[in-house]
């Protein structure tokens, strides 16, 4: 030390006596390392370490230039050597010998906790043509930091930095790249979660994954792009139930993720964000009443489940949850049958009349974290995008006067769709809600539901209407107004999809004219497909068979306002109606003293009193 400060004294001198000349650039040598403990001292075979880093082995390691800190510093294991070099662009490369999947890489700065050097990386198969892969500066730290980027085959990584926030010196201690890990196990380990993970309010940029743990503690959800899962956000607050906001994804993409709780680790999951406007194609399912927690909702989700009908979402049509739409219905016979799909198809759900026996369907609200993008903030009618279709979801039982002023007016509801339908630019349009404006069985036409609304679906050009209540599967031919629609006007088919699990019921008189096809004898689903201009319509039955067949066919016109806008536009109006928070805290549930039994019964489903229709 006395030799450095002697030197450094007589520099000072000399600058001082001759008057005219700058004193020296100090090197990076002149800022000596922090003290680190040697690799022996840490017992470990590779020192350097970070987070969601599969580390690969560079095989050869070069350098655009050094000032003696030579570029093989940074593959030694050793924080106390590094690489240095001055200037604007100057490089480090690592030669992994042959061309590998990469995800990202680690770097260990030299006095990065002191200073924040500006980096770019790029990538390249034969070492001539190099791809950037990030640019952006590194974080304030001394420890090893993973840059994660999207995979991809190459044999060499370049460095290249432009100096730091303190001078244009360029040092790195060690440096790795990051081949892609082996996928998480898809099995659970540690005990079993109460409520498994399920999907909520996916969209093009974010999703919510919500779940309940035994105990209270703060679960993270670590997620990523395919199996890589390079993104970890925590639940933020302790409780027991947990509603977790996945942010920064990209449309049209399948992400995977693993939750991490109390002890439990779920295993992987994976499933797709909305696509954006500009996507041609787009797989739903439709079912209604089916929350009864018996056999034939187990039969119909069988067939559900399999690759051959796996969808990208599902609309729920009401009565969700028999008989009364209790918490603890909600969880045995709708989450608990139902939480292999849920947890990787997300469920946009309608609230039906047993929903509402309970507190105007509060449990539903509690349970569900759905859209909330109109006036009110509700989630008992909201609308999403999902590629080329416009959903609308309805709340039939605020239209029929099951509820009260204070949670929802039909007034208010019937501007607010009016509003939306006008807005939608999208090439498909599908409304759905729990009573249905066409029936031939037992409840027949809601007829407050056809007479308010229908008039905006065919103003607005609806497309197709799925609704349930009535047990028992039925597509009308196109209508308008009250009856079928002539030639010369645009009609729209309702389809009563209330077979998903409830006791099935008889009809009570003869198919009616304007009836296409009806079917009390088979428990299903309604399987839909839109492929450009082409939407095709399938009712699947609990034995894997078709039963039904609808198409409908349009030409599309490309619309100015889609084709004006941008992916991130997009992106930003759906997140500027988030969906707001439902409970995630520890808040008293009645205790259960017997298990829910299955309601597999005609008993059991029977719907309370409602007002007749009008």
């Amino acid at each position: 030390m006395r030799n450095r400060l002697l030197v450094s004294t007589g520099l000072l001198g000399a600058w001082l006596v001759t008057g005219c000349e700058s004193p020296p650039v100090p090197t990076d040598s002149d800022f000596p390392p922090v003290a680190l403990p040697s690799p022996e001292a840490q017992g470990d075979e590779s020192f350097l370490s970070a987070a969601n880093c599969n580390q690969l082995v560079t095989k050869a390691v070069t350098a655009s230039g050094d000032d003696g800190n030579v570029a093989a510093n940074t593959q030694d294991d050793n924080l106390g050597t590094r690489w240095s070099a001055q200037g604007q662009g100057v490089w480090l490369q690592m030669d992994l010998g042959s061309v590998q999947s990469l995800t990202g890489t680690t770097i260990a700065w030299h006095r990065g906790n002191e200073r924040q050097n500006h980096f770019v990386i790029a990538t390249s198969a034969d070492g001539a043509t190099f791809t950037q892969a990030y640019a952006g500066d590194s974080a304030l730290t001394a420890s090893a930091q993973t840059t994660s980027f999207s995979a991809r085959s190459a044999r060499y990584v370049r460095i290249t930095v432009n100096g730091n926030t303190v001078n244009d010196w360029n040092s790195i201690a060690e440096t790795r790249a990051c081949a892609a890990a082996a996928p998480p196990s898809s099995s659970d380990a540690g005990p079993a979660l109460p409520r498994l993970p399920y999907l909520q309010s996916v969209k093009q940029t974010s999703a919510i994954v919500a779940f309940r743990t035994a105990s209270t503690c703060t679960p993270t959800v670590r997620y990523g792009e395919g199996t890589s899962l390079t993104s970890t956000v925590s639940a933020g607050v302790s409780g027991t139930r947990h509603a977790v906001k996945l942010s920064g994804l990209s449309a049209g993409r399948t992400y995977g993720y693993v939750v991490s709780a109390c002890g439990s680790t779920t295993g992987l999951r994976t499933f797709q964000t909305a696509p954006t406007s500009l996507a041609t194609k787009v797989r739903f399912t439709a079912m209604g009443d089916f929350g009864t927690g018996g056999s034939f909702q187990r039969k119909v989700m069988a067939v559900m489940a399999t690759p051959a009908w796996r969808s990208e979402l599902l609309l729920a049509l009401g009565d969700n949850a028999y008989p009364d739409g209790t918490d603890a219905e909600f969880q045995a016979h709708l989450f608990t049958p139902m939480a292999p799909l849920l947890r990787e198809v997300p469920m946009f759900a309608t609230p039906g009349n047993h929903e509402y026996v309970t507190n105007q369907a509060q449990p539903y609200l509690d349970n569900l974290y759905l859209p909330a993008n109109n006036p009110a903030g509700t989630e008992r009618y909201y609308s999403f995008d999902w590629g080329p279709v416009h959903f609308i979801s309805l709340d039939s039982n605020c239209a029929v006067g099951l509820a009260s002023a204070d949670r929802c007016t039909l007034s208010a509801q019937k501007a607010w769709a009016e509003a939306d339908l006008a807005a939608n630019t999208r090439p498909w349009t599908v409304a759905f809600f729990h009573h249905p404006s066409w029936s031939s069985g037992e409840h027949g036409s809601q007829l407050t539901m056809r007479r308010q609304f229908g008039p905006l679906f065919e103003k607005y050009g609806v497309d197709l209407v799925l609704t349930g209540h009535d047990h028992n599967y039925e597509r009308s031919k196109p209508m308008f107004g009250d009856t079928m629609a002539s030639g010369s006007q645009r009609g729209i088919p309702y389809l009563v999809v209330g077979s998903g699990g409830a006791t099935l019921r008889s009809f009570p008189s003869s198919q009616p004219a304007w009836t296409a096809l009806r079917d009390n004898q088979s428990y299903g689903f309604l399987d839909v497909m839109v492929d450009g201009g082409t939407l095709t319509a399938r009712l699947i039955t609990s034995t894997n068979t078709v039963r039904d067949t609808l198409t409908l066919r349009k030409t599309l016109v490309k619309s100015a306002a889609r084709a004006a806008s941008s992916a991130a536009a997009e992106a930003a109006a759906e997140e500027a109606q988030d969906t707001p928070p439902a409970p995630t805290d520890d808040r008293a549930e009645p205790r259960l003293l017997r298990p829910v039994p299955p309601a597999d019964t005609l008993e059991s489903v029977a719907d309370p009193e409602e007002p007749l229709p009008q």
